[in-house]
């Protein structure tokens, strides 16, 4: 047994593999006579930005051992979405079909992606509507390779049923791997540079499932920024980088919406966000009271980085506490803001925000999040300060729960093929974080947006 697990491991620490009926080196091999493809200019930068990748991945933290029976470690339900692999398509640039038919799941092996050289390739991503959503435990907030300690699985088992290209994955109670049901367990497998059109970098994640000593790549997501739906995406040759061991990428947080219970600004006072159906009013910062074009609703884990924020009564200037998942975002104004990042008016994560005036996180076994969408990205007045109203983005909709998901495209058709526009420029939380540190040396605060006084206007509101 621990002959078979040697040959595993050593099988995915090698960094290239020869291709499938050849002595040549993958990573050797050239590139000659093949057309430059329109984003040629970019390859340059783009090589520059693959060795970023390669240098981050070696400067991340050592995972250190994952939760074990007997231990007292914290242990929390995540959730990521993925693309299965066979809604992914692959061909070579230019069109033509590639030599192997499953080059994601091949990968499992070494860099299947070179396999194909001297063709460059072409990965285009579904529409968010095909995201299956992935829950696992974990005990430090990443997806890693190999989350084993011997023949026991430390971290990362299924923990919700999953169907993905017609097979069935049921989680079980047992974490030795040679036993009779085997563990069920979720990993990162390997990750993949990959370019668009203009240049830009994407690291893609190879997601595999592992039943004992059986190992099955089932699907890919994406770390940090995610492409829009129906992205063609390149692997360059000798360009995109591939890293097939000891791989680790920080688990995405729930997608961005209000607590059930918090309260809405409407024409006619401000409503419970749970009651507001299609059709009803809501006031917005920009156009007035616009109608509702979807609402849903969704059960998240509410428990580690997916715990709420709570945001106490004032804080803000909101009249009651306000609740909402951690990358909601809030608008903020600040001279600071135009002097640091070009825009007097921003948007930030609501998780960048703790520790200021009381925010922290309000931890719950469960957490019932609503979803409020209008035709366009609008700013909210949620316990009386403006936030946003939901974002259809790739990333927020792949979070959306299945139920919730397949609500919206039923209501809204063709969602994919409309890209939505943020209504202002969002900032990340190191750039949140540097915001407020300059307005701390200047013993000042951004301000917010406040909701006026309510006056009835208009015909009642539409109940849920």
């Amino acid at each position: 047994m621990q002959e078979l697990i040697f040959r595993k491991t050593a099988r995915r620490r090698q960094s290239a593999r020869a291709r499938p009926g050849t002595g040549e080196s993958a990573k050797n091999a050239t590139n000659p006579g093949i057309p430059a493809p329109p984003f040629a200019s970019y390859l340059h930068i783009g090589g520059q930005i693959a060795a970023e990748w390669n240098n981050n991945a070696n400067r991340r933290p050592a995972r250190t051992a994952g939760h074990q029976a007997g231990s007292s470690r914290p242990v929390t339900e995540r959730t990521i979405h993925i693309y299965s692999a066979q809604s992914v398509t692959i061909t070579r640039a230019g069109g033509g079909a590639t030599s192997q038919s499953n080059i994601i799941g091949n990968a499992l092996n070494g860099d299947a992606f070179s396999w194909e050289n001297p063709s460059d390739l072409e990965i285009t991503v579904p529409g968010a509507g095909e995201a299956i959503a992935l829950s696992f435990d974990d005990a430090d907030g990443y997806l890693t390779d190999d989350p084993f300690s011997g023949s026991t699985v430390s971290d990362q088992l299924l923990t919700q049923p999953v169907t993905i290209d017609g097979v069935t994955y049921t989680p079980n109670e047992e974490t030795v791997r040679w036993q009779t049901p085997p563990p069920v367990n979720v990993e990162n497998e390997y990750e993949v540079t990959l370019f668009d059109d203009s240049g830009t970098a994407y690291r893609m994640v190879g997601v595999s499932i592992t039943q004992g000593y059986t190992t099955t790549v089932v699907g890919i997501t994406f770390e940090g920024a995610q492409p829009p739906p129906g992205t063609v995406l390149h692997y360059i040759q000798g360009v995109s980088s591939y890293g097939g061991s000891g791989m680790s990428t920080p688990i995405t947080e729930a997608v961005p919406c209000f607590l059930a219970g918090t309260l809405i600004g409407t024409p006619f006072g401000p409503r419970p966000v749970e009651t507001l159906a299609p059709g009803a009013l809501v006031d917005t910062l920009d156009r007035g009271p616009m109608p509702l074009r979807w609402s849903g609703q969704s059960d998240a884990c509410g428990l580690g980085p997916l715990a709420p924020v709570a945001i106490p009564q004032g804080a803000l200037g909101n009249r009651r506490a306000l609740l909402v998942s951690p990358n909601h975002r809030l608008f903020l104004r600040s001279i600071l803001a135009e002097l640091h990042f070009g825009h007097h008016e921003v948007l930030v994560p609501a998780k960048a925000l703790i520790g200021l005036a009381g925010i922290a996180r309000r931890p719950m076994p469960r957490a019932r999040y609503v979803h409020l969408l209008l035709d366009s990205h609008e700013m909210l007045f949620s316990e009386g300060i403006a936030s946003e109203s939901l974002f259809t983005g790739a990333m927020a909709m792949g979070a959306l729960d299945v139920q919730a998901r397949a609500a919206l495209h039923r209501a809204c058709p063709g969602l994919d093929t409309r890209p939505m526009v943020l209504n202002r420029p969002a900032l990340s939380r190191s750039e949140t974080r540097l915001l407020l540190a300059a307005h701390d040396t200047r013993g000042s605060r951004p301000e917010t947006a406040r909701a006026a006084p309510f006056r009835i206007r208009g015909p009642r509101p539409i109940a849920a």
